[in-house]
């Protein structure tokens, strides 16, 4: 058991997304309140979230469907601060979780809805209600939406629930740390420095200048990159990448489509958000997941970042299921073009379950928080890529700092644990699926608009917060994120670096 963190001990986390913001802001708000230069928290990013981070994202599904009652428990707290302090982040467009009639996931759709009609995860003035029908699935979207055969199948709609922008939760989240006092660093953690004498971790190195950071506690909040400082933990949070893609909407097919619900497809692991504001179309494939091994770790995160690698590319395989996945939702738009792709990486535990635990061999010195996997539990749609990582945004925080403490509950901490093992939960949707390497697959650059070229944006500065960029004749073409309403940035290649630049509307480059 491990002593409470408390004054004058420094805590270094290591990792600025949602894990370790959300950590940093519990302890700034609670035993060091006051004290919050004593926490520090080292990113690669100058300015948290990193831009490859699974964090870094226009939304994630925020819902409560969790046939496991531990993590079902966990999303109605969560639901809770979603509408009070992070309200700002959060549309409640609804949920419709469906699946195929002859397949294995139609009867977890019942399931899940039992569950959340149970009393106790009720959300006042909100329903979740059976769709035995096309026609009363029909009826929850938009009148003039035309929805593909997914309508055929089984169904419900939950009205408590919908998305969140990620990345503004996030920062707003680092934002609140630096108004407490919590220090950030940039810089890449390399190595751990542990005192021989103790056996104990005493901070890290980074990659850039070889730079110490030292603490009393450290705290790993590095998501996918977990096992690139800890490689002991490459099967127990393994980094798999889900490929993911977005359609740029007309100002009129924003108006029709901004009032659907979120939508999971659960027999083919497919779903899809109403538009953001800004009109961006967002959908993916949700499977085990693309592996990139190196020669001594199975996978690691390939990302625009990665030297290489600055294109957006995803492989075929996931085009073909992405495009098959439109057609059964919106068929109106399984022959778009699309605006951009991603592979979004995530850290897999076997189970699918949190780890919230010391490592073993460190003397309670070192606390691991990762497992953030974009599937988990129990074979219940809440499989929806990602939503793990950011839906538990407003209690996360609280549920790291008691493990650090060795408060969390009997039931929490013995999921949670590093020698947690239980038969696999993990939803059918992953279950049938294979890990595929992406050296061994076909990869595919997208290609949008019509006539724009993808390039990299390595030479783009960091102001910017790019996700890509495009070549139109004699002009770079600078997407900026979020995207103001249908509009991009044009500025003349000589000048990439000045802002104070004209811009031109995105109807006008078609």
């Amino acid at each position: 058991m491990s002593s409470k963190l408390a004054p004058p001990q420094r805590v270094l986390i290591v990792g600025g997304g949602e894990f370790g913001a959300t950590t940093a802001l519990e302890l700034a708000r609670g035993p060091y309140k006051g004290q919050a230069h004593l926490i520090t928290v080292l990113d690669r990013c100058a300015t948290p979230p990193a831009t490859d981070a699974a964090s870094f994202d226009y939304n994630k599904v925020i819902r409560q469907e969790y046939s496991d009652p531990l993590y079902a428990k966990l999303a109605r707290d969560a639901m809770v601060g979603w509408r009070g302090e992070w309200s700002q982040h959060y549309y409640e467009s609804g949920v419709v979780v469906s699946a195929a009639r002859d397949s294995s996931e139609a009867a977890n759709v019942d399931k899940s809805l039992a569950v959340t009609r149970q009393p106790d995860m009720r959300t006042p003035g909100k329903s979740a209600r059976d769709l035995p029908a096309r026609k009363d699935v029909e009826n929850v979207y938009p009148a003039d939406v035309k929805l593909g055969t997914f309508a055929d199948g089984r169904a419900y709609f939950n009205e408590a629930g919908g998305w969140a922008n990620a990345r503004g939760a996030t920062e707003d989240a680092v934002a609140k740390c630096r108004a407490a006092g919590v220090q950030f660093r940039a810089g890449t953690a390399k190595e751990l420095i542990i005192d021989e004498r103790t056996n104990k971790v005493t901070g890290v190195t980074t990659a850039e200048a070889g730079d110490r950071h030292i603490a009393d506690k450290v705290v790993l909040c590095m998501g996918a990159w977990t096992p690139t400082l800890v490689p002991e933990l490459q099967e127990q949070c393994l980094p798999t990448g889900q490929a993911v893609a977005f359609i740029q909407l007309t100002p009129e097919e924003y108006e029709r489509y901004k009032a659907a619900p979120a939508t999971w497809v659960g027999d083919i692991g497919f779903y899809i958000f109403p538009p953001t504001p800004s009109g961006l179309l967002k959908f993916a494939i949700h499977q085990k997941g693309y592996l990139s091994p190196t020669d001594t770790l199975p996978s690691v995160p390939r990302t625009h970042l990665s030297r290489g690698y600055e294109f957006q590319r995803i492989p075929d395989d996931a085009v073909t299921k992405l495009k098959a996945g439109l057609a059964r939702v919106y068929p109106e738009f399984s022959d778009r073009v699309w605006t951009g792709t991603r592979l979004c990486w995530y850290s897999d535990r076997p189970s699918g379950d949190f780890l919230f635990d010391y490592h073993p061999k460190y003397n309670n010195s070192l606390f691991v928080a990762a497992g953030c996997s974009g599937h988990a539990f129990s074979r219940c749609f809440q499989s929806l890529i990602g939503l793990i990582v950011v839906e538990f945004l407003p209690v996360i925080g609280n549920l790291i700092v008691k493990g650090l403490n060795g408060e969390l509950p009997k039931e929490y901490a013995d999921v949670f644990a590093f020698n947690h093992r239980v038969p696999s939960r993990v939803d059918d949707s992953r279950l049938f699926s294979q890990h595929v390497v992406l050296k061994s697959t076909p990869m595919r650059e997208i290609i949008s608009p019509p006539g724009l070229d993808l390039i990299s944006t390595a030479d783009i500065t960091s102001e910017y917060e790019t996700t890509w960029s495009a070549y139109y004749p004699f002009t770079a073409i600078v997407w900026q994120q979020p995207l103001s309403p249908w509009a991009i940035a044009a500025l003349p290649k000589d000048a990439i670096r000045d802002q104070d630049k004209a811009t031109t509307t995105f109807d006008s480059l078609r």
